[in-house]
């Protein structure tokens, strides 16, 4: 059975945001990264929608300098009624820029251990993981995703 589509491109990053350059050296592993994160910031404002309904990938586009890419939001008719495009975000949320630092983090340690800087022993843990971690919808969250445990300064107060 043949279903009917839609195609919407929602651009590589959030729209007030900045975003890897087509003809960089790294701009596919970098627009990879983007893309994905992206993604996960659209499911989320979108309630992680049935994926037969409404879903989100990165696709190629010709240009001059070679492809760019882009998210395209990718609906059936009963995903149109849960797709607005006054929800799309127009910048990262806290979430999204946790996961960008943790990306960027856990490459520069695998660049380290490629290199031959670091031993894969000396990796913290928190960044040999091949998953995102989830992190919570707090502007805090960055600090996590760094690896820090954030820890009250003063007086904390437990509630029981």
């Amino acid at each position: 059975m043949f279903i009917h589509s839609l195609s919407v491109e929602v651009g590589p990053v959030p729209a007030e945001e900045s975003c890897a350059q087509v003809g960089q050296p790294d701009y596919e592993a970098q627009s990879r990264l983007e893309c994905a994160v992206y993604i996960r910031q659209l499911k989320r404002v979108f309630g992680n929608p049935d994926p037969l309904t409404l879903t989100f990938e990165r696709r190629g586009f010709p240009h001059d300098l070679g492809r760019y890419h882009e998210v395209v939001a990718i609906m059936t008719a009963a995903g149109a009624d849960l797709f607005d495009e006054a929800k799309v975000p127009t910048s990262w949320d806290p979430i999204a820029r946790a996961e960008l630092t943790w990306l960027l983090l856990q490459a520069r340690w695998r660049e380290q251990v490629v290199s031959g800087l670091v031993e894969m022993a000396d990796v913290p843990a928190f960044f040999c993981s091949s998953m995102i971690p989830d992190f919570p919808d707090h502007p805090a969250s960055v600090w996590w995703a760094m690896g820090f445990t954030p820890l009250p300064s003063g007086p904390a107060i437990s509630v029981h």
